[in-house]
C-alpha cells in the first residue's frame, strides 16, 4: 500500500494497529510455546542485563537463562529477535536451551525493538524504516559482540564455556548473526 492509502486504513481503525500485531505475534508463541514440552521453572535460572555502550550511546539489553544445575561450564547460544521483537521473545527456546544444558543469552536491540509499534501509527511507516536502515543493521551486529563481550567479562562467565558459542536469530535476527559472523551489507 502507498502511504496515503495505509495512513487512510489506519485512521480507521478503532483499535491502533501496533497493539493489535502485538497481540497476535504474543498469541502466536503463545501457541507455539504449548503445543511444545516446557521445562519446569526449577530447571533454568533466569539473568536480566541493561549494559551501557557508552562508544556508542546506545543501552544494550539482554536475558540470560542458563541450566540450573551443571558439571561445568555450559555451551551458550547468543540470539537475536526480529524487528519489533525483545529480549523478552522466544522464552520457550531459551528454557528449552537451558534446560537441555545450554546457556541462552536473548538480546534486545534499542532501535529495531517492540518499541517501534508505540507512538502514531501515521509513522510507523517511518519507523520500520529506520529500523531496517544500514546503520540499524551495523548496531544490531556490535550490539551482539557487546553483549557477549560483557557476559563474559561478567561474574557468569565461569558457568560459560567460551569455546562453544553459537549465534542464532529470527528474520532480522538471523540477518544480525550473519552480519556478526561477516557477512557484508
Amino acid at each position: 500500500l502507498r502511504p496515503l492509502a495505509l495512513a487512510a486504513i489506519l485512521a480507521g481503525c478503532a483499535q491502533p494497529v501496533p497493539d493489535a500485531w502485538q497481540a497476535r505475534a504474543a498469541a502466536r508463541e503463545s501457541s507455539l510455546a504449548a503445543a511444545l514440552p516446557m521445562p519446569d521453572a526449577a530447571s533454568h535460572a533466569t539473568h536480566y542485563f541493561s549494559w551501557d555502550d557508552s562508544r556508542r550511546a546506545r543501552t544494550v539489553q539482554a536475558k540470560l537463562y542458563l541450566p540450573a544445575q551443571s558439571s561445568g561450564p555450559v555451551p551458550l547460544v547468543v540470539f537475536s529477535h526480529g524487528i519489533g521483537g525483545s529480549r523478552e521473545g522466544y522464552t520457550y527456546l531459551g528454557k528449552y536451551w537451558a534446560a537441555n544444558g545450554c546457556a541462552s543469552l536473548h538480546l534486545q536491540h534499542a532501535g529495531s525493538d517492540r518499541n517501534l509499534w508505540a507512538g502514531n501509527p501515521l509513522t510507523l511507516v517511518s519507523r520500520l524504516q529506520d529500523a531496517a536502515h544500514e546503520s540499524e543493521a551495523k548496531d544490531r551486529a556490535l550490539d551482539l559482540s557487546f553483549a557477549l563481550d560483557r557476559l563474559l567479562a561478567s561474574d557468569l562467565a565461569a558457568g560459560i564455556d567460551a569455546t562453544r558459542i553459537a549465534a542464532a536469530g529470527h528474520s532480522y535476527g538471523a540477518n544480525t548473526t550473519l552480519l556478526a559472523a561477516g557477512a557484508q551489507l
